[in-house]
């Protein structure tokens, strides 16, 4: 019984610890950025119009990016991703 708890409490940390491992803190994504965010922001306002309402930093492709949610001017939410490294637009949903 004692064996049987053990190896169920192993199996689910062995399968949590990896899951936790691939994500990165804002701030070890942030040292890899060269674009700040004020840049990002004005970026993604040029590419969709309207009011950026959050910002956030992560990973999209391998690429560190911003993810921009912009209310854009016919009220509907858009999601922008700049590369945090080259400044250039990623991708637009």
């Amino acid at each position: 019984m004692k064996t049987m708890i053990t190896g169920v409490l192993l199996v689910t940390i062995l399968s949590v610890v990896p899951a936790w491992a691939l994500f990165e803190s804002e701030k070890t994504l942030s040292e890899k950025a060269t674009v700040s965010m004020i840049d990002a922001l004005k970026t993604a306002e040029l590419q969709v119009p309207g009011k950026p309402v959050e910002v956030n930093m992560g990973k999209d492709d391998g690429r560190v990016v911003y993810k921009i949610e912009i209310i854009d001017t016919a009220k509907k939410t858009r999601h922008v991703y700049v590369d945090a490294q080259t400044g250039k637009i990623h991708a637009t949903k």
